[in-house]
């Protein structure tokens, strides 16, 4: 019904036939039985019983893997979650989200989440990043596009993670560990405490720039 298997240094969820519930109810027994084996690890979700969950049963999957430390890399993933009536179509590849937000259209990388970055979990998007929350210290995240966090940055942050120097990073207060854009790295300034407003970071000549965000006005891509 559901089985767990390493490939590529991921965790691989094969879903069989079987009921939502089932697939919860086992997934919080392999979870609470080895937390060590799955905190911090790249999970995949396959399996024709995907073909069965509804859009919102999936979130909650998805969730309760995030909940536990765990980071999605559902780029790799294929199988089609059912569309409920009146709903955008969704693919687990398309919409690795952890909340009630629209479906991302097929094909799109882009991970949003609802919800805090506690110390010591990482997140990686083929994509960009947004989060509505704070991203914690010790936090990381990497992105092969922008960084946009609607909260604290306290942790390290990767935009361009595959050498992109236009992608940006931003934040409503802007204080991390680390910054990079593509190979360059900037790290925490002295300065660490809030700033009445946002900030981005983007690359000028080569360096990490920090700057007040100003509304429309971007560095130029």
């Amino acid at each position: 019904m559901l089985k767990i298997k390493g490939l590529n240094d991921s965790l691989v969820i094969v879903f069989d036939k079987g009921s939502f519930e089932d697939y919860c109810s086992m997934l919080q027994e392999k979870i609470g039985a080895n937390k060590q084996l799955f905190n911090g690890s790249r999970v995949v979700f396959r399996g024709e019983g995907l073909r069965n969950l509804s859009h919102d049963e999936m979130i909650k999957l998805q969730k309760l893997c995030l909940d536990n430390g765990m980071i999605l890399n559902n780029t790799a993933s294929e199988s089609k979650v059912k569309e409920k009536p009146n709903s955008p179509a969704a693919t687990l590849s398309a919409q690795p989200v952890v909340a009630t937000a629209p479906a991302a259209p097929p094909g799109n990388k882009d991970i949003i989440i609802h919800r805090n970055l506690r110390s010591g979990q990482k997140l990686h998007s083929e994509g960009s990043v947004v989060i509505w929350g704070d991203v914690h210290e010790s936090a990381e995240i990497t992105a092969a596009g922008d960084i946009i966090i609607l909260g604290t940055l306290g942790g390290i942050a990767h935009a361009g993670y595959y050498g992109n120097d236009n992608s940006i990073v931003f934040a409503l207060n802007l204080v991390p560990g680390q910054i990079r854009i593509g190979n360059k790295i900037s790290r925490a300034s002295d300065d660490q405490t809030k700033r009445p407003y946002p900030e981005i970071a983007f690359l000028e000549n080569g360096s990490i720039c920090v700057q007040e965000y100003v509304s429309g006005k971007l560095p130029r891509r």
